[in-house]
């Protein structure tokens, strides 16, 4: 990270230390665990979605963590920080800061500075957290960020309407082809429903980055490229110190731009939680409301929470569809349209290492970002079709979490001109691997009884590939995990 972002916020923690920390619980959390596979490099599920803690080889790990717990029903402002540091023995030593924050909270208004976990959602089944955009599978980068922690009744409506939303701002700090990427994010939602029964939430989600500095293309950054991003503006053709020129900011939008809009039909009561969500993604021009009728790239999610059954608690299913790939590319001598072709996901000409962060996909997982000499340089495999299934219980007092996915790979979607002419209609479509390469990632995950006299948590993993994308594998881990308080009553 950056030292001079590190030591302002590493400054904060310690001020708010100082100031609230007698009246708070500060909490800790030690994690030490091993992993070792058949293979050089461990299974999917063993390092996916782990924010980017978990080499990608054997290894070993450890993470220590502190933070303060939120108040409850607190008047006022409620401050709160934390950061948790981690340190892993691979094929290198690494040693980095994966959380650094400090967040005022009103009510449910709350303005967060750092890198902070996103809340776990559908109990840790979901291959995306819900999340087809930002999964939680790669490192964070720090980010000021105001938001509706939760949903807030809108006046006048008896708590029938709802709404909920966020904008922030951050600073991709790793090795990247642009330097110093900024990220712009904004969301809203909208709720219709109480909060026990029926409901239906719409939403939008926008990332873009903007800003850094080019290799080719210079300073990216200013006022104007912010206020391009934030209101989604078509951008300049781009100059290099030689005069050769760039128009793809030009026809397109100013930055690379990524979104999903969301509807979801939840059912909660005193016994089940349900949710029914379609999510589609689009990247660049194809978000404009004129062409999200010909967004075919879906992902379906049912999830269902028993609360008063133990064997099966929660299940999950997930449907993904990323096949379709609507979108552009640059043709300025078409009369009609400059741009078609495919949006290749994750991916950007001018920001070239793409939605990744230290070279992993930030977005689903199951998108495999194509690494060279340490940098990313885009997604080599956004054209996957998978079914995705999740359940977790308990099973006499051994708490357990399985994860089955089966995915076809078929790499990126290509242009390919059949001789008839130039005509838009005249392109057909093929794939890196137009047959696609069928995958399955298994993940099984136990949680033992504590015993008295022994002052850890433990658990036991064991993940399996078998396909022909990934290298058939097998894996297991194992985890000692100490939580308790450095300040405060229980």
């Amino acid at each position: 990270m950056n030292k001079k972002y590190t030591c302002l916020l590493i400054a904060l923690c310690v001020s708010a230390n100082i100031l609230f920390g007698q009246k708070k619980k500060v909490n800790y959390e030690a994690e030490m665990s091993a992993q070792v596979s058949s293979k050089s490099m461990l299974p999917f599920w063993m390092v996916s979605n782990k924010y980017g803690i978990v080499p990608d080889e054997n290894s070993g790990l450890v993470n220590f963590k502190i933070y303060s717990t939120p108040a409850l029903n607190k008047k006022g402002i409620d401050f709160n920080y934390g950061t948790s540091l981690v340190g892993s023995q691979g094929d290198d030593t690494d040693f980095f800061i994966d959380e650094l924050y400090v967040s005022a909270v009103w009510k449910k208004l709350s303005v967060d500075l750092g890198m902070q976990h996103k809340e776990v959602k559908f109990d840790g089944l979901s291959a995306t957290n819900g999340d087809m955009l930002y999964s939680g599978n790669a490192r964070m980068y720090p980010e000021l960020n105001f938001q509706l922690k939760d949903f807030v009744p809108v006046p006048f409506t008896n708590k029938w309407l709802w709404v909920k939303g966020s904008f922030s701002n951050g600073i991709m700090y790793d090795d990247r082809y642009v330097d110093n990427t900024n990220v712009h994010h904004k969301n809203a939602f909208l709720r219709i429903g109480k909060e026990k029964g029926l409901s239906f939430t719409i939403g939008l989600d926008h990332y873009v980055q903007w800003g850094g500095t080019s290799p080719v293309w210079g300073d990216l950054g200013g006022f104007d490229a912010f206020m391009d991003a934030v209101l989604v503006r078509g951008g300049d053709v781009l100059v290099d110190e030689n005069g050769n020129e760039a128009i793809y900011e030009s026809y397109n939008k100013s930055g690379n731009h990524i979104g999903q809009n969301s509807f979801d039909f939840a059912y909660c009561s005193s016994e089940i939680e349900s949710v029914l969500s379609f999510k589609n993604i689009y990247e660049d021009k194809s978000g404009d409301f004129k062409h999200l009728n010909k967004i075919k790239d879906w992902n379906l999610t049912f999830f269902l929470k028993l609360k008063k059954s133990k064997l099966i608690s929660s299940f999950i299913y997930e449907f993904y569809y990323t096949k379709d790939q609507g979108g552009y590319i640059i043709r300025p001598d078409h009369p009609i349209e400059p741009v078609i072709r495919f949006d290749n996901y994750f991916s950007n000409g001018i920001f070239r290492s793409g939605w990744t962060s230290h070279q992993r996909t930030i977005g689903l997982p199951l998108f495999t970002p194509s690494v060279s000499n340490g940098l990313a340089s885009g997604i080599s495999n956004n054209a996957i079709v998978a079914h995705h299934f999740g359940i977790t219980g308990t099973v006499g007092k051994f708490k357990y979490r399985t994860l089955l996915t089966f995915s076809d790979n078929y790499g990126r979607a290509l242009l390919v001109n059949d001789g008839q002419g130039n005509q838009e209609e005249n392109y057909s479509k093929s794939y890196t691997y137009p047959d696609g390469l069928s995958q399955q990632s298994y993940l099984m995950e136990v949680i033992f009884p504590q015993w008295e006299k022994f002052p850890f948590e433990l658990s036991a993993s064991l993940a399996i590939d078998n396909g022909k994308y990934l290298d058939d594998n097998v894996g297991f881990q194992f985890k000692l995990v100490k939580k308790g308080f450095l300040s405060g009553k229980k």
